[in-house]
């Protein structure tokens, strides 16, 4: 726990007139987005609210919510479906999401990694994505932008229960989560597995529906993955996680005014994002619909508001039919790879249906559009509280009906 929470703490407990539970010092908490591990924390005073007023029933009264900063009228104040209790004073059971990092005021994202022998992830891998996530265009009741990603590398699954082809993906999986993920941790945590390969195929990775709260990264039966790639397969995945489908909200795979890791074109590669190359990122543009029919290279994608052109300028490192081309979003993007820019509009087959005939639907902004809660899996986990999902089913897409994601070819199998 921070100096700032005892001291607000200390300051709820005088002002409620009621005593603190226990009084030893507190150790300071690790910060950094990731960990090796998860030490067990010591139970944390939390505010005693018992005759309080607690107008939004989160169990931190207003009084201590007015001293926090948080919304007492709002149990996840920072909307990232983490409860605002949870997040500043920790939670029972020997888990401590507050040493973690926690912000009642800043989304935060917590991911438990486990991992086959010779296949745990570097810290660089990791930083790619994390990095990601801090860069998000996402507001906070702090005043700052971005989401924290928390990913917890845990531990190493012993040779004894590696299952080199999680097949049923999700049964085998469950073995393995049974044995090494803590229930503590699961009400608020996603769990993920960096395995061999499921289903007896070479797909890169598997989300346990969308949204979800399980997912692998099944890479590890492929010879010269690289750093980028694995990063790019984990943000993919973890991105269904959240609620994203493959063309953003529809399932229009190479959708070619989809500008983000979810389409396949880019998850391997990223983008170049302000002059810098192979960034990763969600779609952070609105594009207008685009049809195969009409491809014109000198005026590129048209943007919908609040994106403007100047934003879709941006953008390069574009792909389209797994080929880089020149250019950007907004103007002389070479679409079919020829070197020159055309002025004369022509049809082509983006999205390998055999004939360009298709328009794709406009695109979303994605990071204004993620669903944290995990299936409903997520946060609101607390005896006594609950969480409204605001839909009708936990799943945009049930894990029974998820495809495999990106295959990589046969020739790059061991």
């Amino acid at each position: 726990m921070s100096k700032l929470h005892q001291m607000l703490l200390t300051a709820s407990v005088a002002l409620l007139g009621l005593n603190g539970c226990g009084g030893a010092e507190l150790p300071e908490p690790e910060l950094a987005s990731t960990a090796q591990g998860m030490e067990l924390a010591i139970p944390l005073p939390i505010p005693a609210c018992a005759g309080a007023l607690d107008t939004d029933g989160d169990a931190v009264c207003d009084l201590v919510e007015l001293l926090l900063g948080t919304n007492p009228n709002n149990p996840d104040t920072d909307g990232d479906r983490l409860n605002d209790y949870a997040e500043s004073f920790g939670f029972g059971g020997g888990l401590d999401l507050t040493a973690l990092g926690a912000n009642a005021r800043k989304k935060d994202i917590f991911i438990e990694a486990d991992y086959y022998p010779g296949q745990q992830p570097t810290q660089a891998m990791l930083n790619r994505v994390i990095s990601a996530f801090a860069k998000a265009p996402v507001s906070n009741p702090d005043g700052s932008t971005g989401i924290t990603l928390h990913v917890v590398v845990d531990q190493q699954i012993a040779a004894v229960d590696v299952d080199l082809d999680l097949n049923p993906v999700w049964t085998d999986f469950d073995v393995i989560k049974g044995k090494y993920f803590a229930a503590n941790r699961a009400p608020y945590f996603h769990y993920m597995l960096f395995a061999n390969r499921y289903g007896g195929g070479n797909s890169s990775g598997i989300s346990r529906g969308i949204p979800a709260h399980d997912f692998v990264v099944t890479l590890g039966f492929a010879a010269g993955i690289t750093e980028l790639q694995l990063a790019g397969t984990l943000m993919h995945e973890l991105g269904h996680n959240i609620g994203l489908r493959h063309g953003g909200n529809d399932d229009s795979n190479y959708k070619p005014n989809y500008l983000s890791i979810m389409n396949y074109e880019y998850q391997f590669y990223g983008f170049g994002i302000g002059g810098l190359n192979n960034v990763l990122d969600y779609s952070r543009v609105q594009v207008a619909s685009f049809s195969e029919q009409s491809v014109n290279e000198v005026s590129a994608f048209a943007p919908v508001a609040p994106t403007t052109e100047a934003d879709l300028a941006k953008i390069s490192g574009l792909r389209f039919n797994d080929i880089q081309v020149t250019g950007n979003a907004s103007t002389n993007l070479d679409f079919n790879a020829n070197n020159s820019i055309q002025a004369a509009s022509y049809a082509r087959d983006f999205n390998r249906s055999g004939s360009p005939n298709n328009i794709f639907p406009a695109s979303q902004n994605d990071w204004t559009a993620l669903a944290y809660d995990g299936g409903g899996q997520i946060g609101f986990a607390t005896s006594g509280l609950t969480q409204d999902l605001g839909r009708e089913d936990l799943f945009l897409v049930a894990p029974e009906k998820m495809e495999p994601c990106l295959t990589v070819d046969v020739r790059d199998a061991r």
